[in-house]
C-alpha cells in the first residue's frame, strides 16, 4: 500500500513540474496542412489530364509517349514535389502567422505567449533585446549575411508571402505586372507552336486526300475529307488560322453534292464547342495576380506539350463517327474539279503557307519580347531585393 501511495505521489509530481499533460501546452489552438487530392485537386488542374488518365485508367498513353507504369510514376513524383511546395508554403504562411509549424501541422500559442522553436514559452520570457534571427540571416550588426540572403530573400520579400497583389510592396506589383505580360507571351507562344504543329499534320491528311481523289479511291478520299472536315470546324471557331486555311474545300461546289452537304451539316454537330488549340491566355496569366507566380507557372506547365496537344487534336478525328455517304462518279468527278483541277487544294496550301510563315514571324517576335520581360523582372526583383533587405536591417536596429 505504501508503495502505491509512493508511486502515485510521484506521477503527481511529475505531472507538475513537466506542465505537458492535461493540456498545460499554452497551445491556443493548432491547424492541420490539408492534402489535396491527387486526382480532384491536381490532375487536370497542375498537371496535364492525359497524363493521369494514363496513369489510372491507362488511355492517352499514346499521345504522351509514355506507358502506363512510366505515367504513373511521373505522376507520383510531380504531385510529391508539388505536395512539398505546398507544404512549404502552409509551414512559411505559419511562421510568419507567429505559429510554429511541426510536421504538417501549425500550432498558435495563448496570448502572453510567443512561439518559440516548437513550443510556446511566455513573451516577458524573451529577451526582446535580441534579434529574431532566422535560419543565420542576420549577423550581430543587424547586417545580412550575404551568402544566406542571397539564396532566401524571396520568402522574406513581397514577392513569396501569401499576401493580396494590392498589400505587396510597389516594387514586388512591378514583378508581378511583368509576370503577367510574360506569362501572356508564352501561352500566345503556346497556342501558336500548337497550331503550327496541327497544321504540318493537317497538310499531310490534306495529300492523303488529294491522292485518293487523283486515284478514285472512294473509301479513303471519304475518310480523308470527314477527318478535314472535324479538324476544320473544330478550330474555326477560335478565330485560329488552321480553321480559316481549309474551310474554303469545304464550302465552294459541296453545295452540289447532297451527300456531302448533309455529312458536313453533322459534322459540325459534332465538334466540341471549345477549340482543343485554345487555351485562354487569361485562364492562366490571371492567376498571377490573383494567386501567385509560382501558381501561373505550374498552370502553364500543366498545358503540357504543344505537339502532344496538336497531335491529340489530329489523332481524335480519326475516332469521330462520321457519316456514311455513298458517292456516284459523278460526284467524286464535282470534287476532283473543285479541289484539283480548279486548284482549290493549291490554293489553301498557299494561303497556308502564308498563315505559317507569319505564325513563324510572331513566334520569333514573342521570344524577343518574353527575353525583354525577362531582363525587366531581373531588376524589378532586384529592387524588390534591396527594398526587403532595408527593412529587414532597419528593423533590426529598431529592436536594439
Amino acid at each position: 500500500m505504501n508503495r502505491l501511495i509512493k508511486l502515485a505521489g510521484l506521477v503527481v509530481l511529475s505531472i507538475a513540474v513537466s506542465g505537458c499533460i492535461f493540456g498545460a501546452n499554452n497551445i491556443a489552438r493548432t491547424e492541420s496542412f490539408n492534402y489535396p487530392d491527387i486526382k480532384d485537386d491536381f490532375c487536370g488542374v497542375d498537371m496535364d489530364f492525359r497524363y493521369c488518365k494514363c496513369a489510372f485508367h491507362g488511355e492517352y498513353c499514346d499521345d504522351i509517349g509514355m506507358s502506363k507504369r512510366e505515367a504513373d510514376n511521373y505522376v507520383q513524383e510531380a504531385y510529391d514535389k508539388w505536395i512539398a511546395d505546398k507544404l512549404a508554403d502552409f509551414s512559411a504562411a505559419c511562421t510568419q502567422g507567429g505559429g510554429f509549424f511541426d510536421k504538417d501541422e501549425c500550432s498558435y500559442c495563448e496570448s502572453g505567449f510567443v512561439a518559440q522553436g516548437q513550443e510556446c514559452v511566455e513573451a516577458s520570457e524573451v529577451d526582446q533585446t535580441e534579434p529574431k534571427q532566422e535560419d543565420g540571416l542576420l549577423g550581430a550588426d543587424c547586417k545580412v549575411k550575404p551568402d544566406v540572403y542571397d539564396q532566401t530573400w524571396k520568402k522574406y520579400s513581397d514577392i513569396d508571402a501569401v499576401i493580396p497583389y494590392e498589400d505587396r510592396s510597389w516594387e514586388a506589383k512591378q514583378v508581378y505586372d511583368l509576370e503577367e505580360k510574360r506569362i501572356a507571351l508564352m501561352v500566345e507562344g503556346f497556342n501558336l507552336e500548337t497550331e503550327q504543329e496541327a497544321d504540318k499534320q493537317t497538310r499531310a491528311l490534306l495529300a492523303e486526300y488529294r491522292q485518293a481523289l487523283v486515284q478514285n479511291i472512294k473509301t479513303n478520299l471519304l475518310k480523308s475529307f470527314w477527318r478535314l472536315a472535324w479538324i476544320t470546324y473544330s478550330t474555326i471557331d477560335s478565330g485560329k488560322g488552321l480553321g480559316k486555311t481549309y474551310s474554303g474545300l469545304l464550302e465552294e461546289g459541296i453545295e452540289d453534292i447532297g451527300a456531302i452537304a448533309k455529312g458536313i451539316t453533322v459534322i459540325q454537330g459534332l465538334v466540341p464547342s471549345d477549340s482543343a488549340l485554345t487555351i485562354d491566355t487569361e485562364t492562366v496569366s490571371g492567376k498571377v495576380k490573383s494567386v501567385s507566380v509560382n501558381t501561373a507557372l505550374e498552370a502553364f506547365g500543366s498545358l503540357g506539350d504543344p505537339v502532344s496537344t496538336a497531335t491529340a487534336l489530329v489523332q481524335n478525328s480519326i475516332t469521330v463517327n462520321y457519316p456514311s455517304a455513298d458517292l456516284t462518279d459523278e460526284e467524286i468527278a464535282i470534287l476532283k474539279s473543285q479541289h484539283i483541277s480548279k486548284g482549290a487544294i493549291d490554293a489553301a496550301l498557299v494561303e497556308g503557307d502564308a498563315v505559317m510563315a507569319a505564325r513563324t514571324v510572331r513566334m520569333a517576335e514573342i521570344e524577343t519580347e518574353i527575353a525583354s520581360l525577362s531582363g525587366q523582372i531581373a531588376e524589378a526583383e532586384q529592387k524588390e531585393k534591396d527594398r526587403t533587405k532595408f527593412e529587414i536591417e532597419y528593423g533590426c536596429l529598431n529592436t536594439k
